[in-house]
């Protein structure tokens, strides 16, 4: 059963408050997945576990849940829907790493954010332990901050979603390649914003790339399966950094 923990404020009034639920909770992990729903430009409404932002991302969990080795997962339900120009769900994330942290004191910590979650992920991308950041159909500004040395960044971004720019995700990762950092582009052809065309190939993809990243840490062979995930994984892993198709 997962276990749901809320931020303080949640004591003290009814306005919408934080919520972190864990979907394996080991009594000892080698790294941990804090999973980042979507959302919105502006929205103060609260996010409910049945929101279709947020139960878009319980599949990822699930299947993280399922990567073998002692791999900690958990989701973060912001508290409203909207980034509202005050980057209130950044706040929320600082608050998830810190119980994360908490948790598993020096575990390494992978980020995976949809949407507004992928924009999330990259402001908080160079909090410590945290060594890989994944943005699915991520919302990318000019001059956001972006993760640093040290870390490794894929954003996967379906060719035909019209409600983020795959043009400024590639700006992003064409920029931070510039910069020496380990970044990669994987582009989804025929792929929607909401991952529900090839909806398979992107949970395939998310779980690989967390799995070979900490293969060391996990107990496993480091290797890519076989066939066309395992070849855009390789890359991506042992790349240190690239733009690739699937």
């Amino acid at each position: 059963m997962s276990a749901l923990h809320t931020a303080p404020e949640a004591d003290v009034d009814r306005t919408p408050v934080a919520s972190l639920v864990w979907d394996a909770e080991p009594a000892v992990a080698a790294a941990v997945v804090l999973v980042l729903h979507g959302g919105a430009v502006e929205g103060h409404e609260p996010n409910r576990p049945w929101s279709h932002n947020v139960a878009r991302l319980v599949p990822f969990a699930r299947a993280l849940k399922r990567v073998p080795g002692p791999l900690a997962v958990a989701r973060l339900r912001f508290r409203v829907r909207g980034w509202n120009g005050d980057a209130m769900p950044v706040e929320d994330a600082r608050w998830a790493l810190g119980q994360v942290r908490a948790a598993y004191p020096g575990v390494p910590i992978a980020l995976v954010g949809h949407s507004m979650g992928g924009r999330v992920a990259m402001h908080v991308g160079d909090e410590a332990d945290v060594r890989l950041v994944v943005g699915l159909a991520p919302w990318v500004e000019p001059g956001d901050p972006r993760p640093g040395a040290g870390r490794r960044t894929v954003l996967i971004h379906g060719d035909r979603d019209v409600i983020c720019s795959l043009a400024r995700t590639r700006e992003a990762v064409e920029a931070m390649q510039r910069d020496g950092l380990d970044a990669s582009l994987v582009r989804v052809a025929r792929a929607d914003h909401a991952m529900l065309v090839r909806a398979r190939l992107w949970t395939a993809l998310v779980t690989e790339v967390v799995a070979a990243t900490f293969a060391r840490e996990l107990g496993g062979s480091g290797e890519p399966r076989s066939g066309p995930v395992g070849a855009v994984v390789a890359q991506v892993v042992h790349g240190g950094g690239t733009t690739i198709d699937i």
